[in-house]
């Protein structure tokens, strides 16, 4: 059984593609735009000997060799944006990197739309400020639909995945992958994932989610000032005056402060480096590829996932889940996301997966098994998180078993300074990535061995 695809990407006719042209737009397209048709594609069989070679050799200088922390971070600890050069140049590199470690890589391509949360920040702000002008002329039924119609919107375009105002721009992007088979006979499948794309905020993941947590009653708060402005309750006359007089500022406000959340980032002269987040949980997972292909699992073929497009609303791995789970997979799989790696050396796991409306709990058996390893290589137990928001969510959306694991400090401080320049190379320890690299062996092994 193959160990995986080869370098390279499928066109519309059938032909490879190297790996280092996914950017390139189909002759007569406007620069820039997706193509029309653009759907997940993965490479199904091997390019000729010169595509892999041309594919390592563009930038396995820069790429660091296998075993090599520091030449690997030194590429995964830079900014590299959606919709930008550097995220192009990064999935290269990953390529090159996994040639050179003697593995097959492939790349998945799909449609993106990077600037889908800027533009959310912006329709956010538009909606409230709009919302506010129509009740201060006293155009209560224009600022009911208004309250109603901006969080569908932002609710379908960023929650649910179908564009509308993020269709504004579309482009090409990239998964990597490579995937190693078993000695024997493969009855399951275990991927391992983390995403190399970065992001830059204004506010990090703690002071963003008191605005979160301030959106939903402001929201109903909205919704429900205009009827109370045309209607007389004696004996709420006070209640309902103040309701209505503040509701105009409470939706001002309320926009404001999305938009800081979501858009005013991009403004920022100094970028994310993205290195707890989630360059050095990228540069494990590599690591864990070259150990496993080393000596490979009994039963389990190991994939390794390296997804872009997670911090503009998981819409890689949406895609991804979207084409592979339509129907249950053929034999068992499960996935182990990776996220905030060498903060420290201790482990937790991510409780729950969340979207706006539902809430998908990790799987309680992946949980156990991890919890195993942990505890015969660190001697604590793996400790319980809040909930988040990662690429995992969009798997266990499909039904497939998914838990992410992330650095444990006291507080959740690895948490902090995310999404900013003060992520940057200083805060990885790499004897805390040596650490928990071995219990992600360990892992995947007790996987093979107990079964999921």
């Amino acid at each position: 059984m193959p160990r995986g695809p080869a370098a390279g990407n499928v066109n519309d006719f059938g032909a490879i593609e190297p790996c280092t042209r996914f950017c390139t737009p189909r002759p007569g397209s406007t620069p820039g735009t997706a193509w029309p048709d653009a759907t997940l594609r993965v490479s199904m069989q091997g390019p000729p000997a010169s595509v892999q070679t041309d594919a390592a050799s563009s930038a396995l200088a820069t790429s660091g060799t296998p075993g090599d922390w520091d030449a690997l971070l030194s590429w995964l600890t830079v900014p590299r944006e959606n919709g930008t050069v550097a995220l192009q140049e990064t999935a290269d590199r990953l390529v090159a990197w996994l040639a050179s470690a003697g593995l097959e890589p492939a790349t998945i391509v799909f449609t993106a739309h990077p600037h889908a949360l800027r533009l959310g920040g912006l329709v956010a702000l538009l909606g409230c400020l709009l919302y506010a002008r129509c009740m201060r002329s006293a155009r209560f039924a224009a600022a009911l639909l208004v309250a109603l119609a901006t969080p569908l919107v932002l609710y379908v375009d960023l929650d649910v995945g179908r564009p509308i105002f993020s269709a504004l721009h579309a482009e090409r992007q990239v998964h990597v992958s490579t995937s190693i088979a078993p000695s024997g006979e493969a009855t399951q499948t275990l991927i391992f994932a983390a995403h190399y794309d970065t992001k830059t905020d204004w506010l990090d993941h703690a002071e963003r989610a008191w605005v979160e947590a301030a959106a939903v009653p402001v929201t109903l708060w909205m919704i429900a000032a205009p009827p109370l402005a045309q209607r007389r309750f004696r004996r709420l006359e006070r209640a309902r005056v103040f309701g209505v007089a503040a509701a105009p500022f409470a939706a001002a406000g309320l926009g404001v402060l999305l938009f800081a959340t979501l858009t005013a980032g991009a403004f920022l002269p100094a970028r994310s480096p993205g290195a707890l987040d989630d360059g050095a949980a990228c540069a494990a997972a590599l690591r864990l590829a070259e150990r496993i292909a080393a000596s490979p699992l009994e039963h389990t073929t190991l994939e390794v996932l390296l997804l872009s497009a997670e911090e503009v609303g998981t819409q890689g791995a949406r895609e991804l889940a979207r084409q592979r789970y339509r129907e249950p997979p053929a034999r068992p799989t499960a996935l182990v996301n990776l996220e905030m790696l060498g903060a420290a050396a201790q482990l937790a796991y991510l409780a729950d997966e969340r979207f706006a409306a539902r809430r998908h709990p990790a799987s309680p058996r992946l949980v156990a098994l991890a919890d195993e390893s942990h505890r015969a290589l660190s001697a604590v137990p793996l400790e319980r998180a809040r909930g988040g928001v990662t690429d995992a969510r969009e798997f266990l959306a499909r039904e497939v078993p998914a838990v992410t694991l992330v650095s444990h400090l006291a507080g959740g401080a690895s948490g902090r300074g995310l999404h900013s320049a003060a992520d940057d190379r200083s805060r990885i320890d790499t004897a805390a990535l040596d650490r928990q690299l071995e219990v992600l062996e360990d892992l995947a092994r007790r996987i093979d061995r107990a079964g999921l």
